[in-house]
């Protein structure tokens, strides 16, 4: 009989007492299936290390939770788990978690023959592998939930496949997260998920519905497990996220009923607002109501209780005002919306950016721009299309700046075509028109200067009238009246904008664009940092009144027109835009560099918009004018261009068989298929690549000068390539080795041992298949008894941080066997990428300093397919022989 199915021993006093009688017998063997050994390392894995580890966790999730910001435009996240920022900011919690996990582990499993006798064992395991799981390292924490339902037989196997599934949800691997429902549906129907089980397993079956936009299913999910889900809380929560569910399902009706019911649930005040405007928004149109809706919302608007969430009650009414196609009153919604939201940034940046996209819909691309601007500024970044908004704001913002550029450009050559004199008045003209503005700047600053002063005697007089009133600020008019004449009196009446207490901002004359890309070029003499808005001597430099500043004044003009002709079209798919950039830039400015490929994409464009005389016209057109460009071949043989693609494609097969040839030894192929290649028109890419290929291949058929003479000739003629430096870094390397062959007067070819070149192998029998190409994992296995892990975690993490700063490298530490813990650094493109970091991080300082004999740390790189068979069935023996052979001396 197991101790902790003993109730009398439940007890903390009769715990307390065993555990000293324990310590005093010394029963602390965990090879010896008896009561008391059982009893000991059960107390001790429960109270000691395992309670630790779950606290920690438990802190780690409870953060996460309450960094998690709700954004109710959206349907809410099933899980609160933020952003992967503030899964950063718990990685600490987790660590812990790990640690302490795995020392219960280490001490306390009573695996005995095959079996556990210490049920805390298969609980530290499952808080391991959700540890990783919070620390977004989903690969180690499929792979730990794996091993538990593989060795123990208890609930936590069912848990730890609801945790698989939430896994492959968040690395979207839906295929094999649908299989783990399904088996884990097949259960519950069988009866044995527990209610907690059936709870969590409901909602990960939701969220992967949500994720790929299949609502009606995830409402389902929910309707199914909202009944097995203990909180209350969880309860209104996952009933509102229903509500939105049927809503974006145009089920207006469930909808309204859900959102009725979470009503029903006393949530809390800010839930209860959002389901009563979840209500007024989710009637059916087809059916009418739309008056009573708005009536609703401004029954709400008035409602002093909701004077925080007017922001809010605006932004419903210009959905309802788009709903019903008023767009005019949608824009005037949303602009009142922006102006009252003060302290919610969410809400604010939402406005700006439904104001944005009405406006980039008309198009009006200027004042989209400013709305986009504004959006990106307030929008938080872990704002689901935050993304989304920041490039088509750097978009709209592009187009902005290039239509200044060319706006600014004809201004600075119309006035180059003006009398000196005439150019000399207009100046003038700009630098009193900015003088003047000065000037009522001065003024209002001192009429504000004697308002501060009256607001300041006004509010000392009225300052001691209220000082009885015990109220809450601001319910207390009074008060905050009196704080608005302190701060008016302080700092005066002030626009709402940034830098505010800046009284006296100067204003750069923008009619001459001095912050115009290029305009440096005109620019001779020393920069200074502060710009005098009133040298008249200033503009009229930058006037183009040579042949020379003409020119460049129009190459930009040139340069714009194009760019903004490829952002039409490319990027905001505006092709009528796009048309009449490439018309004018090609008939206001011949024979530029730009006018032949303005040509070309008019008449693809023209064709496609059904133009066929129009796009006729212009193919007759660069015929003529560019006979024997690729672009005149391509327009004049409809075959050309697929001809063109084929050969690309023949030359990718070729290096992609010489690439495999390599590998199998087949060297003759490689100087074959470099003969062919010569017939064929290639990327100078792509050439260099088979150029290094053939070299490294000279090094297993030729005379090592032969060798040398290749790898050479890459680094000289391919120095504008990515074979450069690999080519470079491996004839440096050489330098040694021609010493040794030059002193023991033998030509033999001898690559070096850290090279790209690998020796021909034979196969060997092993669990472990090679698989150059795929991603792969460095991995360390480290004994505790030597050294901390996480010494060599932090290594590890440092060296990354200084040397591969660049890349999101990301490092994980899991205990592995023994005394063995395995960290693991992902991912690496393939075998190369992954061996370069290997021979790279074993010259590290610190690392050789933790480990001077090299024989207290194994390192090794390990392909994505073989480290699942690595860590479960711990093959280090199999897997060191396969290393040497496959991947050392590569």
């Amino acid at each position: 009989m197991h101790f902790q199915n003993i109730q009398i021993f439940r007890t903390p006093p009769l715990q307390a007492a065993l555990v000293v009688i324990m310590l005093l017998t010394g029963s602390c063997s965990t090879q010896k299936d008896s009561f008391v050994n059982r009893a000991y390392h059960t107390i001790n894995a429960k109270y000691n290390g395992f309670f630790n580890a779950r606290e920690s966790y438990r802190d780690g999730v409870g953060q996460l939770a309450e960094l998690h910001n709700d954004n109710y435009e959206q349907i809410l996240s099933i899980f609160r788990y933020g952003t992967e920022q503030d899964a950063g900011s718990v990685s600490s919690n987790m660590d812990v978690a790990y640690e302490k996990a795995s020392l219960v582990i280490r001490r306390h499993s009573m695996n005995i023959r095959g079996k556990e006798h210490n049920r805390y064992i298969d609980e530290s395991y499952f808080l391991i592998g959700r540890s990783h799981f919070f620390k977004r390292d989903y690969t180690l924490a499929i792979l730990t939930f794996e091993y538990i339902i593989r060795q123990y037989d208890t609930h936590r196997s069912h848990d730890a496949k609801v945790w698989i599934a939430k896994s492959y949800n968040e690395q979207e691997r839906y295929e094999q997260a649908l299989r783990m429902f399904n088996m884990l549906e097949q259960h519950y129907r069988n009866g044995i998920l527990t209610d907690e089980t059936t709870a969590l397993f409901r909602k990960a079956y939701a969220d992967y519905y949500i994720r790929q936009g299949k609502y009606p299913e995830a409402a389902r999910q929910l309707q199914m497990g909202i009944p097995y889900e203990k909180s209350r809380s969880e309860r209104v929560r996952l009933t509102f996220i229903q509500a939105q569910l049927y809503h974006h399902s145009e089920k207006f009706a469930e909808a309204q009923q859900a959102f009725e019911k979470v009503l029903s649930m006393r949530p809390d005040r800010n839930m209860a607002f959002q389901a009563s405007i979840g209500m007024a928004m989710a009637y059916d149109p087809s059916v009418g109501g739309s008056g009573f809706i708005r009536d609703e919302l401004m029954d709400m608007l008035s409602a002093e209780r909701n004077r925080e969430y007017r922001d809010q009650i605006y932004y419903a009414l210009a959905q309802l005002a788009l709903r019903q196609g008023d767009e005019k009153e949608a824009i005037s919604m949303l602009r009142k919306s922006a102006e009252v939201s003060q302290t919610n940034d969410m809400q604010k940046g939402l406005s700006f950016l439904r104001l944005g996209e009405i406006f980039f819909e008309h198009p009006d691309y200027k004042t989209a721009n400013q709305y986009y601007d504004s959006a990106a500024t307030f929008l938080p970044h872990s704002y689901d299309d935050y993304e989304l908004v920041r490039r088509r704001q750097q978009m709209l913002s592009n187009l902005t700046q290039l239509s200044r550029v060319i706006a600014h450009e004809d201004s600075l050559q119309t006035l180059a075509a003006l009398p000196a004199a005439e150019q000399e008045a207009i100046v003038e003209a700009i630098i009193e028109d900015l003088r003047e503005q000065q000037r009522l700047r001065e003024e209002a600053e001192r009429q504000r200067q004697a308002a501060m002063r009256d607001a300041a005697q006004r509010a000392r007089q009225t300052r001691g009238m209220s000082d009885h009133d015990r109220g809450w600020y601001f319910y207390n008019t009074t008060a905050m009246d009196n704080g608005k004449n302190e701060f008016f009196g302080r700092f005066g009446e002030r626009p709402l904008e940034d830098l505010w207490r800046i009284s006296n901002k100067q204003m750069i004359a923008g009619d001459f664009g001095m912050d115009m890309p290029g305009f440096e070029d005109m620019e001779h003499e020393e920069d200074t940092l502060v710009f005098d808005e009133f040298d008249k001597e200033k503009y009229l430099r930058n006037i183009p009144n040579t042949e020379e500043q003409l020119l460049v004044s129009k190459n930009r003009q040139v340069e714009a027109y194009f760019n903004k002709g490829m952002l039409f079209k490319d990027q905001l798919n505006d092709p009528a835009n796009a048309i009449r950039c490439f018309e004018t830039l090609v008939e206001y400015f011949p024979k530029t560099d730009r006018e032949l490929p303005a040509y070309y994409h008019l008449y693809f464009m023209l064709r496609e918009q059904g133009d066929a005389a129009a796009a006729e016209r212009v193919k007759n057109s660069l015929v003529q004018l560019y006979p024997d460009s690729e672009y005149a071949r391509i327009i004049g043989d409809p075959g050309y261009a697929d001809r063109i693609r084929e050969r690309q494609t023949l030359a990718d097969n070729l290096y992609r068989e010489s690439y495999n040839a390599f590998f199998a030894g087949r060297y003759d192929v490689i100087g074959r298929n470099m003969e062919a290649l010569d017939t064929l028109e290639v990327s100078r890419e792509l050439k260099a690549r088979f150029a290094y290929l053939h070299a490294i291949a000279t090094a297993k058929t030729e005379r090592h000068a032969i060798f040398v003479s290749e790898l050479q000739r890459v680094v000289d003629e391919f120095h504008d390539t990515p074979v450069h430096q690999p080519a470079s870094t491996l004839l440096a390397s050489l330098d040694a080795g021609d010493s040794m062959i030059a002193s023991s007067g033998s030509d033999e070819v001898r690559p070096p041992s850290e090279s790209n070149v690998q020796r021909e192998r034979a196969p060997i029998s092993s669990p472990f298949t090679f698989s150059p190409d795929a991603a792969h994992f460095f991995v360390l296995i480290v004994n505790d008894n030597h050294h901390d892990p996480r010494d060599l975690n932090n290594i590890v993490n440092n060296f990354n941080k200084e040397v591969y700063a660049d890349t999101e490298l990301a490092v994980s530490n899991i205990y592995f066997e023994g005394s063995k813990h395995l960290v693991t650094v992902t991912n690496f493109k393939g075998k190369e990428t992954g061996m370069q970091y290997y021979r790279t991080i074993m010259q590290s300082e610190n690392l050789s300093e933790l480990d001077p004999d090299g024989n207290t740390i194994e390192y090794y790189v390990i392909s994505v397919d073989n480290y699942p068979l690595f860590y479960q069935e711990k093959e280090l023996d199999a897997y060191r022989h396969f290393f040497e052979h496959y991947y050392l001396d590569i």
